[in-house]
């Protein structure tokens, strides 16, 4: 299949002339235009789909259905896609299958890490066979929503957006442990008091000390230290976030993808990440997104269309959405 749905720009040159009414054989050109975002098709089979993440050493993008927990593999220079785990492996048939497979990462070791929503499961998936390595479930299950992952090194954090703690699972000489509640967010500047959804997105700085998290609900960004688990919140000023789910960071470039308000905020992040600033707000081609991975020069975004699964208008295929950073600075 294509990669790109649409074509991209071509190039402009204009004539420039010399004092004196001369004529100049110079040609000045302008800067090549910003590639248009494109959309990429996942097979059919594919309902829901909501994490993403990438491998760099494959140039492969994952992403899993959370409908019934197929994972997905897309080739990213070419857009080809096929289910590596069949539907359905990763979710109990008792369980409440929406939402199932939620935030996804890759380790060192081409394995994927799954949070697992309202089964309160995490896995570790090879995706060489697609076997499952680890299959684990958190205490609070049901009441907890394992919403998504990051991982530094061979341990995986996860976030819950309904239980005040943050979950951590570990490999130790090639073997895994039981999942661990590694912090406990009560009385911290993290507020778990009241309805609505809590933590959601993660991600890790590279190297590897500290995590940032978004609350959905408030719309605040924080910053927690691998070491000391303390926790502090980022700055935005008045920067609405709210409906916040997935977040990637690149560098000192922070995306959060507002699956409600169906945008990509792009925000500057100060040297210590005490405060971030907005750049840019994308909207075109999101249908409620969910997690996005910087791929190459493109950040490659998930259109969930969660707002349709009750509905009759939902539209097939579903897609992931490249946006090129340019057009997000």
């Amino acid at each position: 299949m294509s990669r790109y749905l649409s074509a991209v720009l071509g190039l402009a040159a204009v004539a420039s002339t010399v004092a004196c009414g001369s004529p100049s054989t110079n040609q000045v050109a302008e800067a090549p235009a910003v590639p248009a975002s494109s959309a990429i098709a996942l097979p059919a089979s594919i309902a829901f789909p909501e994490g993403i993440a990438y491998d760099a050493s494959a140039d492969a993008i994952y992403t899993a259905s959370a409908q019934d927990g197929a994972v997905v593999r897309v080739a990213a220079a070419t857009g080809d896609a096929q289910v590596v785990v069949p539907g359905g492996t990763l979710v109990p048939a008792d369980a409440t299958t929406f939402p199932g497979p939620l935030g996804l990462a890759l380790d060192a070791n081409g394995r994927l890490w799954i949070a697992g929503g309202l089964t309160g499961k995490a896995w570790v998936v090879n995706t060489t066979d697609g076997s499952v390595a680890k299959d684990v479930t958190v205490p609070t299950a049901p009441k907890s929503l394992l919403n998504d992952v990051a991982i530094v090194g061979t341990t995986g954090y996860f976030t819950d957006t309904l239980v005040p703690t943050l979950w951590r699972l570990s490999e130790t000489d090639g073997a895994f442990g039981e999942i661990e509640p590694w912090l406990d967010l009560t009385g911290t500047a993290i507020d778990y008091t009241g309805d609505g959804p809590k933590l959601n997105g993660i991600a890790v700085t590279p190297d590897g000390q500290t995590l940032v998290v978004v609350h959905m609900g408030k719309g605040q960004l924080f910053t927690i230290d691998v070491a000391t688990k303390a926790v502090a919140p980022i700055d935005t000023g008045d920067a609405d976030l709210t409906t916040a789910d997935g977040l990637a960071l690149d560098g000192d470039t922070l995306y959060v993808v507002r699956q409600g308000a169906q945008e990509i905020v792009t925000l500057q992040l100060n040297a210590d990440r005490t405060s971030a600033t907005v750049v840019s707000r994308h909207t075109d081609g999101l249908s409620w997104p969910a997690t996005a991975a910087r791929v190459g020069d493109d950040l490659v975004v998930v259109n969930t269309q969660f707002n349709t699964r009750d509905q009759q208008n939902t539209v097939r295929p579903f897609t992931l959405l490249r946006v090129p950073v340019a057009r997000l600075r």
